[in-house]
């Protein structure tokens, strides 16, 4: 590729709100989602077939009966969202990284075994709920 010699349309997106292919699996709305090993958005775990955090589902979709890639999903990818969290949170944790545990389940490095960040913690909730800004950590 060659540097460019002119002004160029760069095609910008806001990066809020992304659709990505979807595994074979259900997702509910407003949960925390993967990128598995193959390229998919799936359900949040700490599954070793989990790359990446994809974000927050937007919407519902259903491709549990479909091939992976037959549908899309939309994701947020910036904003704070309140989840469970694993263990007893404190206000010690506020501006800590937790990991996705499961697609509702965020904690510590401690508790998670595949280490998929998926933001940090900007509100203790109660000792088990902690408001999660996933600004920089969805892919």
């Amino acid at each position: 590729m060659a540097n460019a010699t002119a002004d160029r349309d760069a095609k910008r997106q806001d990066g809020k709100l992304r659709a990505g292919k979807m595994a074979a699996v259900r997702i509910f709305k407003g949960v925390l989602c993967s990128v598995n090993n193959a390229g998919y958005v799936t359900n949040g775990s700490d599954s070793a077939t989990d790359t990446a955090f994809a974000g927050v589902s937007y919407e519902a979709k259903d491709n549990s009966a479909g091939a992976a890639g037959d549908q899309s999903i939309r994701l947020e990818k910036t904003g704070e969202y309140e989840f469970n969290y694993s263990g007893v949170l404190t206000q010690a944790d506020i501006g800590k990284v937790v990991y996705v545990l499961d697609n509702t389940t965020v904690g510590l490095t401690g508790v998670s075994v595949n280490h998929v960040a998926c933001g940090t913690i900007t509100e203790m909730v109660s000792a088990a709920k902690a408001r999660v800004r996933i600004d920089g950590y969805a892919r």
